[in-house]
């Protein structure tokens, strides 16, 4: 029995440490993120360029590079490596860890792709994991495009492959657009004006201009026809968000002109206006999963948006790239504050509008008792007049009494006097009757 029970926990450990292994070094990685997760590409041509600031900039994000093959770590700068999370080597659809496991986009958890201006094509083994990306974890591709001056059309064309396979609208036409008002020294320097939706105003926190060098523009690509249009202020077409556009002033150039390059599908050169150069769309088809499209690179390129200075302009780079991946992985960071305060804002300003609109309703009531009041005041002032002119007319009476009462006044004193006259006549009367009677008495 000790035997037994010796070789039962003796089988046991085996499994164990077996178990142990396979989970350690040959079952595909099961983990926990502790941020979010932000995988780069760089595995197409593209340039490593502004990634020690972009990692800065993104300072609680695991950033995860995704390159040809080790020897590609040398082409990094020490600040890159020491902020990077991990590096990862191969292809989209066969993506390997430098230890050697196979890793995919959903295993890594991946909140968010970025694919800035690549110049080589990819696999459609590549773009379906893309596709098996977007539809499983239901997160966002930010894809980064270029203008027509050499080599940009093959980047537009490789950007254009993957917004079509994946089922976006959004489009980067053969074109460029430059500035002769609002740049950095030269037209195709572009300083670009973030101006967003009322749903999308928290993407303006901090960051009101960025550095377009070199932009191309987008446009609107109806799947089903093939058809081409043109993205204006006035007439976004609905589901798309546009976030960045020139100044009123933008103009559209064409560099590569056939034979060598394609003509603009939805813009001609010479077009003037307020041209879109990032704008973003949800994909119903995948789970409802983010794509943004940008006519300039992030990270990479001949200058990078996250510039935050340039030619002596002071740019908001890092702030608008921090908020389009705070905004694309759904973390939010900081900018759930500003989503509150501004549902604060919305809220006082709704309530405002019902004060307003009550008042609104209220202002025919006051306005009727305003001229009720009115009348009832002019008919005060009346019966005031009234009364005046009735107290004028009792002083002029009494007035009238008193110069009667004088007059009576007057009259009996006259009659008094005239009364006396008549008993002395009386008197005398009557004394001399007095007398004759004596006189005759005596006779």
């Amino acid at each position: 029995m000790v035997k037994l029970h010796r070789l039962a926990i003796s089988i046991s450990m085996a499994l164990f440490i077996a178990l142990s292994i396979y989970s350690l070094y040959i079952a595909p990685a099961a983990r926990t993120a502790v941020s979010y997760v932000i995988v780069i590409d760089l595995a197409h041509g593209e340039s490593p360029k502004g990634l020690d600031i972009f990692a800065k900039t993104l300072y609680d994000a695991e950033i995860y590079l995704l390159l040809s093959s080790d020897k590609d770590i040398a082409r990094l700068d020490p600040v890159t490596r020491n902020l990077v999370s991990g590096y990862l080597f191969g292809t989209l659809d066969n993506m390997k860890t430098q230890d050697g496991r196979t890793v995919t986009l959903n295993s890594l958890l991946t909140d968010l792709l970025i694919i800035p201006q690549p110049t080589v094509d990819f696999t459609q083994q590549e773009i379906e994991a893309i596709k098996s990306y977007l539809g499983t974890r239901m997160k966002a591709i930010w894809l980064a495009g270029d203008s027509d001056y050499p080599p940009g059309e093959t980047t537009i064309a490789i950007v254009n492959k993957i917004l079509e396979a994946v089922g976006s609208n959004l489009a980067l036409d053969y074109v460029s657009v430059e500035d002769p008002v609002s740049n950095a020294k030269a037209p195709y320097r572009v300083i670009a004006s973030v101006r967003l939706s009322q749903n999308l105003s928290f993407l303006g926190f901090g960051a009101e201009r960025i550095l377009m060098h070199g932009p191309g523009v987008i446009a609107f690509r109806d799947l089903a026809t093939g058809s081409w249009g043109a993205i204006k202020p006035d007439s976004v077409p609905k589901g798309i968000e546009v976030i960045v556009w020139t100044s009123p002033e933008g103009k559209i150039v064409e560099n590569t002109a056939p034979p060598k390059g394609l003509l603009g599908q939805a813009y001609n050169a010479g077009d003037k206006g307020i041209f879109p150069m990032v704008a973003a769309q949800y994909l119903p088809n995948l789970n409802n999963s983010l794509v943004i499209l940008s006519s300039e690179t992030p990270l990479g390129g001949y200058q990078p948006m996250i510039t935050a200075e340039y030619y002596g302009i002071m740019l908001d780079g890092p702030r608008f790239v921090r908020n389009i991946v705070l905004w694309a992985t759904g973390y939010m960071g900081e900018l759930k504050y500003v989503v509150a305060m501004d549902k604060r804002i919305r809220d006082a300003e709704a309530n405002i509008s019902n004060l307003l609109s009550t008042v609104r309703g209220l202002m025919p009531r006051f306005e009727d008792l305003s001229s009720r009041v009115n009348q009832l005041g002019n008919q005060v002032s009346q019966a005031s007049s009234n009364i005046n002119d009735l107290s004028t007319r009792i002083s002029n009476f009494e007035k009238r009494i008193n110069d009667l009462s004088n007059t009576l006044s007057n009259i009996d004193a006259r009659a008094s006097g005239s009364q006396n006259i008549a008993y002395i006549a009386l008197g005398i009367a009557i004394v001399g009757i007095a007398a004759a009677i004596i006189s005759i008495v005596r006779r």
